[in-house]
């Protein structure tokens, strides 16, 4: 009667250890937070528009810092994406005309939480403005950039205007 008692507590042990060994868990930062919704599966950056009136303005997507949950993969991704400085992205030859007193408008893909307006000169120095966008400040071929911040990453817009 002992020996029954002893296999039946072995096998026992042995079946709850190989139960063990088939559910064990993802390491820790595999797998995205549950407890928070992920609003932005996006795997680059929002666009962004630059609206003047009716018109609608290209800009141009430069660096960018980005992440996002794959859910192929089932982990996070991190891109670091690199480019050109903002004054040698685009010209400002072929600006678009806009008059100094003209509203800008910008639209996001999605709303970022924070950003800054920043105006390059063409030896390639930046100085950075008022989040208000006031063209009447400008006078000429003018290269701005934008630089928005989400809880997934950052990223820059570059874009140019001819204030008349």
């Amino acid at each position: 009667m002992r020996e029954k008692f002893r296999i039946i507590i072995g096998l026992f042990t042995v079946a709850v250890l190989l139960y063990g060994c088939g559910t064990t868990d993802k390491q820790a930062g595999d797998q995205a937070d549950q407890s928070e919704p992920i609003h932005l599966q996006s795997r680059t950056p929002p666009a962004l528009e630059l609206k003047i009136g009716d018109d609608t303005i290209r800009t141009f997507r430069g660096v960018y810092s980005w992440s996002y949950y794959d859910s192929e993969e089932e982990s996070m991704v991190g891109v670091e994406a690199s480019s050109d400085p903002p004054h040698e992205m685009i010209s400002t030859n072929n600006a678009r005309k806009v008059d100094p007193q003209a509203v800008v408008t910008l639209e996001f893909g999605e709303p970022p939480l924070s950003y800054q307006l920043f105006v390059w000169d063409e030896a390639g120095n930046r100085t950075a403005y008022p989040i208000a966008f006031d063209l009447s400040e400008h006078e000429g071929p003018t290269l701005f950039e934008i630089f928005a911040h989400w809880e997934q990453g950052q990223a820059s817009y570059v874009f140019a205007l001819d204030v008349e």
